[in-house]
């Protein structure tokens, strides 16, 4: 499957040959599109014991939305060849394909919770706001090239682009109105490389999001008292934990689920399937 940087046919073959020596049967599948691994698992009708994912975080969604709607649903293993590899990171997964094979034969459960937007599914953040869509508007073949750095050009291009995002949010019965820059519902504790929550206290199986709202901050000439603005800036950060959230939003909105894009809806029901999937590292 094509998908960043890392991605090794090499690599790949040193998987098969890992699983062939321990004894399993390996049927491979090579991604053609957006969305053909969730297509081919839900049109194929053959029961895997273990389905392998090797691409980036948009591909492992994909894979994860067509096992939420299976009954039985067959264990996983993940070959991170991404850019940023933010779901792997949870599970101490490089980019070693031997070892994660070999990882995999040992057979070790791992749960991990799975949220829902709507409709859709998503394995660790869903990000809506101020280049929330940069994951999925920069050029692969810059990603390929450049790697992390191509993100930041892309951000740096959109900056004149920022704007307030209106919205309203229900956390536990509770509702707010705000002017806000972005938002991440998250499960885990690492968005876009970074490390934004500790590992002991955020993990990817507690059942729990943890939600990071930043009000709209107005910009260095707007500000009628900017040593104010930047002494209270805690002020406009708004960060807690919840299994559900309600966003409403007012106008057209960039969203985005594992770095890909997702569909825009006025109203967004967020809630979190706690341990709903379950992966071999």
């Amino acid at each position: 499957m094509k998908s960043g940087v890392k991605n090794s046919k090499n690599n790949l073959l040193d998987a098969i040959d890992v699983f062939s020596k321990n004894g399993y049967d390996v049927t491979t599948y090579v991604t053609q599109k957006r969305n053909d691994a969730y297509e081919y698992l839900k049109r194929n009708r053959i029961k895997y014991d273990i389905v392998c994912v090797a691409g980036g975080d948009g591909t492992m969604n994909d894979v994860s939305n067509a096992l939420m709607s299976k009954k039985n649903k067959p264990l996983i293993g993940y070959f991170p060849s991404g850019t940023m590899n933010d779901f792997g990171s949870n599970f101490d997964l490089g980019y070693d394909f031997r070892k994660i094979a070999e990882r995999i034969c040992e057979r070790k459960v791992k749960e991990f919770d799975v949220g829902q937007f709507n409709d859709r599914y998503f394995n660790y953040v869903a990000a809506f706001g101020a280049m929330c869509d940069v994951p999925f508007t920069t050029d692969r073949n810059a990603k390929e090239t450049l790697g992390n750095i191509a993100y930041i050009i892309e951000g740096i291009n959109k900056l004149s682009d920022i704007k307030k995002i209106p919205i309203e949010y229900t956390v536990n019965n509770k509702t707010y109105k705000s002017d806000v820059l972005f938002g991440l519902i998250y499960s885990g504790n690492r968005v876009a490389g970074m490390q934004l929550a500790d590992k002991k206290t955020a993990r990817i199986d507690d059942g729990m999001f943890n939600v990071l709202i930043v009000d709209y901050v107005p910009t260095f000439f707007e500000a009628p008292d900017l040593i104010s603005t930047l002494i209270n800036q805690d002020k406009y950060i708004h960060n807690f934990r919840t299994d559900k959230i309600t966003i409403r939003f007012k106008n057209k909105t960039a969203l985005t689920l594992d770095g890909e894009e997702a569909r825009v809806k006025e109203t967004a029901e967020i809630k979190i399937h706690k341990k709903a999937l379950k992966l071999l590292a």
